[in-house]
């Protein structure tokens, strides 16, 4: 069966050349400003007009930036068996974890801050995932390490130590503690290993409007000069950090985006850029950000027929959303609402899609694994019908007898091992589930989860990797 994605749009080929030549005017005229010195003197160097921390870009440049990105690239995991092809040609939607929780949302109601050991939890959650492809991020802040300086060498650690598919690192607020994580990796692959393979990137945003903070430039360079990808980011609100119109918020975005695309090409040109962003709505009757409204899904999907029509840009969309507090009905049409958006538009990978409640400062255990299972379900509806030759054979229908079940033919038995399955979702009788305790689906969640983490590997590493590693962030945390 193909994967049949792309099919749901929202502009048309004139409208998106439209938006895009209304992208080049931004740049050129208004520009963007870049609050690092290292960003503003490379892109200088390559002809753009930099006048204090404003840069304009012309539309050569721009083009041929874009001109210089791959559509595709391999990104290596530590067990090669699952490494995975990205953009063109790749089969399927990439889930990667979440970025950004505080708190954890408990089974009893309450809410708490998140600790490492939670951040342990969702790497072996993602590791034990059927649906999880990449692993990593900041699935939930650690409280317990705000004050530590080797908060990032800790984490990145674990993360090393508890997955052996793609990663994402957690996020940097300097190029020293960049380079750490550079170093810790490979202390683990081996020296040079980053300058042959693409192995790891991070989440940059854009801080709109029209702006990239010293720390995320700062990134954009250090990732493009160690030779891995580079993963855009914009997130702003409508009417608030973007204007209210959504072609005016999805020309903003776009030019954050280039913008950010043209600094790493000209750090080193043909590194694969990853293109994403994440419009969100403000309620216009408090101004409070949200995340579940269709109208800025409507903009992403825009975003994501520039990316791939245009552009041929790989790209990750956050798609499972939510502004629910608890893992309710609400949690669950507006998580799917998104999903369905973002898939049917055709994005590569997605994120901000497994157990997020609250506008993304809060994840759920159960919503976790409730989230797998509708990735799951869309999966298989995007995957469409099959269609093969053996799916027009009738013979079963012609040689039956009139009246009589399919039930015990051999065409049916065959197919007992390839029917799609709930892992949580309650497909029995009434008076089964009754006789069962009348479980929710919260219940069931919980126990999967709790035997996911008893199950899960405890460490991939070995006893001389973790020595070292701990004796580098012992080291890190007195730098």
């Amino acid at each position: 069966m193909r994967y049949f994605n792309r099919e749901f749009k929202v502009l048309t080929d004139q409208q998106l050349e439209r938006v895009h030549a209304l992208t080049l005017e931004v740049l050129e005229r208004k520009g963007i400003l870049f609050h690092s010195e290292a960003a503003r003197v490379l892109l200088a160097r390559h002809g753009a007009r930099v006048d204090g921390e404003c840069v304009r870009l012309s539309p050569s440049q721009v083009e041929a930036a874009l001109a210089q990105c791959p559509p595709r690239f391999l990104w290596q995991a530590r067990d090669s068996r699952k490494s995975l092809l990205v953009g063109d040609g790749q089969d399927g939607v990439l889930v990667m974890q979440d970025h950004g929780p505080v708190f954890v949302q408990e089974r009893s109601g309450t809410r708490r801050l998140g600790t490492l050991d939670d951040v342990v939890n969702f790497y072996k959650l993602g590791q034990t995932s059927s649906v999880t492809r990449i692993v990593g991020q900041c699935t939930v802040d650690p409280h317990e390490l705000d004050d530590s300086p080797a908060k990032h060498t800790r984490i990145t650690h674990e993360l090393l130590r508890h997955t052996d598919k793609p990663i994402l690192s957690w996020p940097q607020m300097s190029d020293r503690a960049t380079q750490d994580i550079f170093r810790m990796v490979e202390m683990v692959m081996g020296e040079g290993y980053l300058a042959r393979n693409h192995f790891l990137t991070a989440s940059v945003c854009a801080l709109s409007p029209l702006q990239y903070a010293q720390e995320s430039a700062d990134t954009i360079i250090a990732y493009a000069r160690a030779g891995q990808p580079v993963l855009l980011l914009t997130a702003p609100m409508n009417g608030v950090s973007a204007p209210i119109g959504d072609v005016a918020s999805l020309v903003m975005q776009n030019a954050e985006i280039l913008a950010g695309l043209v600094l790493a090409q000209v750090v080193t040109p043909g590194i694969p850029v990853i293109y994403g962003i994440g419009t969100y709505a403000s309620d216009l009757r408090t101004g409070a950000f949200v995340t579940g409204s269709p109208d800025s899904k409507l903009v992403d999907r825009a975003a994501l027929q520039l990316a791939q029509t245009l552009y041929r840009l790989p790209t990750r969309f956050m798609a499972g959303n939510t502004d629910a507090k608890i893992p309710d009905i609400q949690a669950g049409y507006e998580t799917m609402q998104n999903y369905v958006l973002l898939l049917m538009g055709g994005t590569h990978m997605i994120n901000e899609c497994l157990g997020i409640l609250d506008g993304m400062m809060a994840v759920s255990y159960e919503k976790y694994i409730i989230d797998e299972e509708m990735l799951r379900r869309t999966d298989r509806m995007m995957r469409g019908l099959d269609t093969s030759e053996t799916a027009f054979d009738i013979s079963d229908l012609l040689d039956s007898p009139h009246g009589e079940s399919f039930l015990m033919r051999e065409s049916t038995l065959a197919a007992c091992g390839r029917q799609w399955l709930p892992d949580v979702a309650c497909w029995s009788g009434y008076d089964a589930w009754e006789a069962d305790g009348r479980p929710d689906i919260l219940d069931r969640a919980a126990e999967l989860c709790a035997r996911r983490l008893q199950d899960a590997p405890d460490d991939l590493l070995g006893g001389d990797l973790n020595r070292a590693l701990t004796a580098f962030t012992e080291k890190s945390s007195v730098a």
